[in-house]
């Protein structure tokens, strides 16, 4: 069975289909129903190690030291210990999301697999945020004006402000937060510019010829 399942992984169809299906539970489901927060711990290892996997074995292995340092901070409170673990999984998911964009930047056609790897870098990016936004949220009372009672309100807000709508109902207090949230907006619309111009001149490319 598990001889199966590590093969199919080995696609790369499978895995970023994978990925996708994991990337779009975490953010979109779990926050909204309030699951315990082990399975939240839990999915965001899987995410980070089917993301490691998809590239190759040396960041796996990586990949799953950062698990393994982010599994320590939950049992204890530490908070140095913490803020290293919040460096080297923020520092690897742009690792991640690099790789993804320099993959795209070399394939010389488009596939739907290539719109499945395109939105899976975005969704990572969207995490690593809410990462950083509720770890500024935790450790600095009053950066945001959520109500604390939902983990959605970071999450909803985290994705708000990557897409740049910005409906204004939760907002950044402090001025580091509003720092966060300006990086936030640059770095959502700069993946999306560099995306769309990778995939557009790819597309284009394969039309002329």
């Amino acid at each position: 069975m598990l001889d199966r399942v590590s093969k199919a992984l080995k696609t790369k169809s499978v895995s970023a289909l994978v990925l996708l299906f994991a990337c779009l539970l975490f953010v979109f489901i779990l926050p909204a129903f309030e699951f315990p927060n082990t399975i939240s711990i839990l999915l965001f290892s899987v995410i980070i190690f089917l993301s490691a996997y998809a590239i190759g074995p040396k960041v796996t292995l990586i990949g799953i030291g950062a698990i393994l340092l982010e599994l320590a901070t939950k049992t204890t409170d530490f908070v140095y210990l913490h803020y290293f673990a919040e460096l080297v999984t923020n520092f690897f998911i742009i690792f991640i999301v690099g790789s993804v964009v320099r993959e795209l930047m070399i394939l010389k056609e488009v596939t739907i697999y290539t719109l499945v790897d395109a939105i899976n870098g975005y969704l990572l990016l969207g995490i690593m945020f809410i990462s950083l936004v509720a770890f500024c949220d935790l450790y600095i009372p009053g950066s945001y004006n959520a109500s604390g009672e939902s983990d959605m309100e970071l999450v909803y807000y985290t994705f708000i402000t990557l897409t740049t709508a910005g409906y204004g109902d939760v907002t950044p207090q402090l001025p580091i937060a509003q720092s966060l949230s300006m990086l936030i907006a640059v770095t959502g619309q700069f993946y999306v510019a560099v995306i769309v111009a990778i995939l557009v001149g790819k597309y284009a490319s394969r039309s002329n010829q």
